[in-house]
């Protein structure tokens, strides 16, 4: 019973009933088709993949389509053009290009298509930029817990993208 009640004080509280629901089951999975697009951030940390995970059950919930994103990006990858350069974008292209493809299996085994980017940039300008293109509408990020130093000098990525996103932001912790 107080189950019900919860579920139905939570669907009273995000809108109107949906016409024709038959149970607060149904009512919550319909109003999940809400979310069209989907995107994730990815880096290959143990912060991103909670948030993949996160973003999978919703994928699964909400049946929309998912994008992972993995952005190139630190200093010294900023340095002008170089050997040496170029050589830390292909370590990293490499990594996160296996990242990607490891969080396209696991998605293909529970059904779930999953589109992936690899970009080269600033994350948040990258994440919002594609997500702008892909009208993306709920986007989830994991939570970094660096160190004051880092924050103070690079900022937070998620904090960041909350700041400016144009759609909902999940941080998952």
């Amino acid at each position: 019973m107080a189950v019900t009640a919860s579920r139905r004080a939570r669907n009273a509280a995000a809108g109107a009933r949906l016409q024709g629901a038959e149970s607060d089951d149904e009512f919550i999975f319909e109003a999940g088709n809400m979310i069209k697009n989907l995107m994730v951030g990815v880096d290959g940390s143990a912060q991103a993949s909670k948030a993949f995970e996160h973003a999978l059950t919703l994928a699964q919930w909400s049946g929309a389509e998912l994008h992972a994103v993995a952005v190139i990006h630190g200093p010294d990858i900023e340095m002008a053009e170089s050997p040496e350069r170029e050589q830390l974008v292909e370590r990293a292209r490499a990594r996160l290009q296996e990242v990607l493809d490891s969080l396209k299996s696991t998605a293909a085994e529970v059904d779930i298509k999953l589109e992936t980017h690899l970009l080269e940039g600033h994350p948040v300008e990258q994440l919002l930029e594609l997500a702008w293109q892909k009208s993306v509408d709920h986007l989830v990020l994991g939570h970094r817990s660096k160190g004051l130093f880092e924050r103070l000098l690079m900022g937070s990525v998620a904090k960041r993208v909350v700041d400016f996103a144009r759609c909902t932001v999940t941080v998952v912790r």
